[in-house]
């Protein structure tokens, strides 16, 4: 009976779930980086919470697109401008910009781009569960993360 349930278990577990869900991880190690055994260079740390979150965003924007079918130009560009967001934060980063200026426009669009993912994607979709099981709560985790982050530096 036990091995009847926990395979009808997995076959109900979304493993999309699970895994964006331990996407979180580098974020938790991060925030909690100075109660771990080794220490890992700030310079370093800092770069990649910002490129880790460029590469959240920049696939948030590519899962909104659909190869198969013909997609409506905004949505089209609607997916494309993560990617446009992204050179230009590396650029700054590049250039050295200050690490809380960065880390709040990377707030500020990953706010918008959950907001906007309602209007484009799921407003008319009957089927709203994962934008409310997985895209608000990640979205808010991640931001969270990120303001707990900025205040560690």
């Amino acid at each position: 009976y036990r091995s009847y349930l926990s395979s009808k278990m997995f076959r109900k577990l979304n493993y999309q779930y699970v895994l964006s869900y331990l996407g979180l991880m580098p974020f938790i190690l991060i925030i909690f980086h100075n109660s771990l055994l080794f220490q890992i260079n700030q310079e370093i740390l800092k770069n990649f919470v910002i490129y880790y979150t460029i590469i959240i965003s920049v696939f948030i924007g590519a899962t909104n697109w659909n190869l198969i079918q013909n997609v409506d130009n905004s949505k089209v560009f609607y997916g494309f401008f993560p990617s446009l967001f992204a050179v230009i934060l590396i650029i700054c980063n590049l250039y050295n910009f200050k690490f809380d200026t960065l880390i709040l426009t990377l707030i500020f669009i990953l706010s918008i781009q959950l907001f906007l993912d309602y209007i484009f994607i799921y407003l008319k979709s009957i089927n709203k569960k994962s934008y409310y099981f997985l895209r608000i709560p990640l979205t808010l985790l991640i931001i969270l993360s990120l303001l707990i982050i900025r205040s560690q530096f």
